[in-house]
């Protein structure tokens, strides 16, 4: 047994000056070059924040109400079967008088939801800006919109072969300008991107405003599109 190790063990020492001789052999007429594709896709899956806000001087009643208040909104939710939960936080820090003395806590609770259904989504949203079962109504923070896995994974595996075919068509045009007898790939790297637009921020109002305002209507729904990308770069060798 010891003996077929030791002879394995010298088989792949010499075999090592070999692969690096191979791999340290020059090259001539080595080409870099990149190609691409893109196509503008219509987002198809929205991400929604919503939050409570509050202060009390009592860290442990203020926590219960925001708890409560996501628990209800939790609820609210299961009445939308198409939107799901994406979780929650919790977030505390204390505030400070004029003189840099503590008076009291201020503590925030979100709902992270997503949905494919926007109509259901919109819905939701309205539903939630009302006052839930504690007295106390949810805030929209900011909506995302953007291309679903199922849909990108689609997308791009059709751009992938848009841009292998674009790298060959590039590779073919720099060998005949080279005058060339052919060209084959030494490496290729492929890469994938997508643009999307930014979230959309919604302002909070005044709690005076809020009062005055009427109940709120279903939130707009523009999804807009983003372009998903796919770049095709490596390095080429022409024949002579």
């Amino acid at each position: 047994m010891r003996m077929s190790l030791i002879a394995s063990s010298i088989a792949v020492l010499l075999a090592i000056p070999l692969v690096a001789n191979a791999a340290d052999e020059p090259r001539f007429n080595v080409v870099n070059l990149e190609a691409s594709a893109s196509q503008q896709v219509s987002n198809d899956l929205a991400h929604a924040v919503l939050f409570v806000e509050l202060s009390d001087n009592d860290p442990s009643k203020l926590a219960d109400k925001i708890n409560q208040t996501i628990l209800a909104a939790q609820k609210t939710l299961k009445q939308y079967p198409s939107v799901q939960s994406a979780g929650t936080g919790y977030s505390s820090y204390p505030l400070y008088n004029s003189k840099n003395q503590p008076q009291g806590w201020r503590s925030r609770g979100e709902l992270r939801i997503n949905s494919k259904d926007f109509t259901a989504l919109s819905q939701l949203i309205a539903a939630l800006q009302k006052p839930q079962s504690t007295g106390i109504a949810l805030q929209l923070a900011d909506i995302r919109y953007e291309v679903s896995e199922q849909s990108r994974k689609q997308v791009e595996d059709q751009l992938i072969g848009e841009g292998l075919k674009a790298f060959r068509e590039r590779a073919s045009l720099i060998q005949r300008g080279m005058s060339g007898s052919g060209w084959k790939a030494i490496n290729l790297n492929v890469q994938t991107q997508t643009n999307s637009p930014p979230p959309r921020p919604m302002y909070r109002m005044a709690p005076a405003m809020m009062e005055a305002a009427a109940a709120p209507a279903p939130a707009p729904v523009d999804a807009g599109e983003s372009r998903l990308f796919v770049t095709v770069n490596g390095s080429i060798q022409i024949g002579d």
